[in-house]
C-alpha cells in the first residue's frame, strides 16, 4: 500500500465519530498486552463481518477519545512475546489462519502502526480457541451472541450465484449442459 493510501485510510478511520466493531485505536507500549492484541484481532475480524466491512483495523498512535493522531512508541514488527516475535506468536494462535497486514509509517511526523485485518469468512476468527467480538466499547466472547455467530457462518459468498458479464452458453461444458437438462 502506498504511503498516500495509508494516510488517506488513516484519515478515514479517525473521521469516524467513535470506535466501532471493526475499528480500534491504541496509543503505545503498555496500552494493551500481547494477549489482548490477539483478542482484538479476533474481535476486529469478526466485527468487520458483522458490519459488512472487508477489513477491521487496529491503529496505534491515535487517541481513542479525541481520534487525534499523536504517534506511538509501539513497533509491531520488533515486538516480542517472550523470545518469540509477537507477529509469529499471534499468527500461530489465530484460527483460521488470517493474513492480517502490518503497516508502520510516519503521518505528520508521528509514528503510526496499523493492522489491516480481513473480515471473518465462513467461520469466526478465534484467538487461543476463543472467538471475540466488540460490543460497544467492550471486547467480549462472541459465543454469547448466537445471532452474530450465525451471520459469520453464513458469510461465505455463493460463487455459483454470481453473474459473469459477457458469458454465454458456449462458455459452459457441453456435458454439464446435458446433465443439467436431464
Amino acid at each position: 500500500m502506498r504511503i498516500e493510501d495509508l494516510h488517506n485510510l488513516l484519515e478515514e478511520l479517525v473521521a469516524h465519530p467513535i470506535e466501532t466493531q471493526w475499528i480500534e485505536f491504541k496509543m503505545g507500549v503498555g496500552s494493551i498486552t500481547n494477549e489482548q492484541i490477539g483478542e482484538y484481532i479476533s474481535a476486529m475480524s469478526n466485527g468487520a463481518t458483522i458490519s459488512n466491512q472487508p477489513f477491521g483495523y487496529m491503529v496505534w498512535g491515535v487517541d481513542d477519545n479525541t481520534h487525534e493522531v499523536k504517534g506511538t512508541n509501539f513497533c509491531f514488527t520488533t515486538a516480542k512475546q517472550g523470545n518469540q516475535d509477537l507477529e509469529l506468536w499471534v499468527r500461530n494462535l489465530l484460527h483460521p489462519k488470517i493474513s492480517f497486514e502490518i503497516f508502520e509509517f510516519i503521518y505528520q511526523d508521528k509514528n503510526v502502526v496499523m493492522l489491516r485485518i480481513p473480515s471473518a469468512k465462513g467461520e469466526p476468527t478465534h484467538f487461543k480457541k476463543k472467538p471475540f467480538i466488540r460490543i460497544g466499547s467492550n471486547k467480549t466472547d462472541l459465543r454469547n451472541f448466537p445471532e452474530y455467530v450465525r451471520i459469520i457462518y453464513n458469510s461465505l459468498e455463493d460463487w455459483s450465484a454470481k453473474i459473469i458479464k459477457n458469458a454465454s452458453i458456449s462458455d459452459l461444458d457441453t456435458d454439464a449442459i446435458v446433465v443439467a437438462r436431464e
